[in-house]
């Protein structure tokens, strides 16, 4: 007789439900997200991106939000994306800016940057008030493939930093941050424009840049990016 052995308990996917809390985005209205423990359920992590599902640490989430689906997962068909006009100017512009991939270890400098990030560019946003521990966990922990793609100016100075999630198929986006300084000259669009390069050089087919809310317009840029495709009543569309 075969003796199967059952999942234990740990090994099942648990969703569970979020309270309803103010929404971060929208004035008026709530968020309620859907959520799972990936510890011990890595495998499904792609399939979790598949369906609009973000990464925090060890968590992958979701909006379920009462009345409202404002927010759509965005992302990036790799293999068809062309660098615009815009986007060759700023590239020009930052030609001396070089990135490595490095592992997803959390430094002083990294947190130095992003405290500066944060008070220049999201004052009073929840993420402002995060410690250096908060930081080196959004950093560090994470049960999958995870790395930073750091970004320096000629004179080696950190100004840019991706935490990238690295599929078999597809990257993820989870965060980034960068120095305030050189917003005006594109250098966000940069990092992602650089990330997605990457990714055609790898072979990779999709990059996932996070939710998009069309009456956001911080979130605006991320559509400069294209071909790209929003999950709609369950159903990646082209944009």
């Amino acid at each position: 007789m075969i003796d199967i052995k059952p999942k234990s308990v740990l090994e099942q996917p648990i969703y569970m439900l979020t309270k309803a809390t103010p929404c971060p985005y929208l004035e008026g209205k709530v968020e309620k997200r859907i959520a799972t423990d990936i510890t011990h359920n890595v495998d499904i992590q792609d399939e979790l991106a598949l369906n609009g599902f973000r990464r925090v640490e060890n968590w992958m989430y979701r909006p379920v939000c009462d009345n409202c689906s404002a927010c759509k997962s965005y992302r990036v068909v790799i293999d068809k994306f062309e660098l615009t006009k815009s986007l060759k100017r700023i590239h020009k512009k930052l030609s001396e800016v070089n990135f490595k991939i490095i592992e997803n270890k959390a430094t002083r400098e990294h947190y130095d940057l992003f405290k500066k990030y944060q008070f220049q560019r999201h004052n009073g946003g929840s993420m402002a008030d995060m410690d250096e521990d908060d930081f080196v966990s959004m950093i560090e922990t994470s049960p999958i493939k995870t790395f930073l793609m750091e970004f320096r100016d000629k004179y080696n100075k950190l100004i840019g930093v991706i935490l990238l999630d690295v599929n078999d198929t597809t990257l993820s986006a989870v965060y980034s941050f960068f120095e305030p300084n050189y917003k005006q000259i594109g250098l966000g669009n940069f990092m992602i424009s650089q990330c997605l390069i990457y990714g055609k050089k790898n072979n990779f087919k999709y990059l996932y840049l996070g939710y998009y809310i069309s009456q956001i317009t911080s979130m605006a840029y991320k559509i400069r990016f294209k071909p790209g495709q929003i999950l709609d009543n369950n159903e990646w569309v082209y944009l």
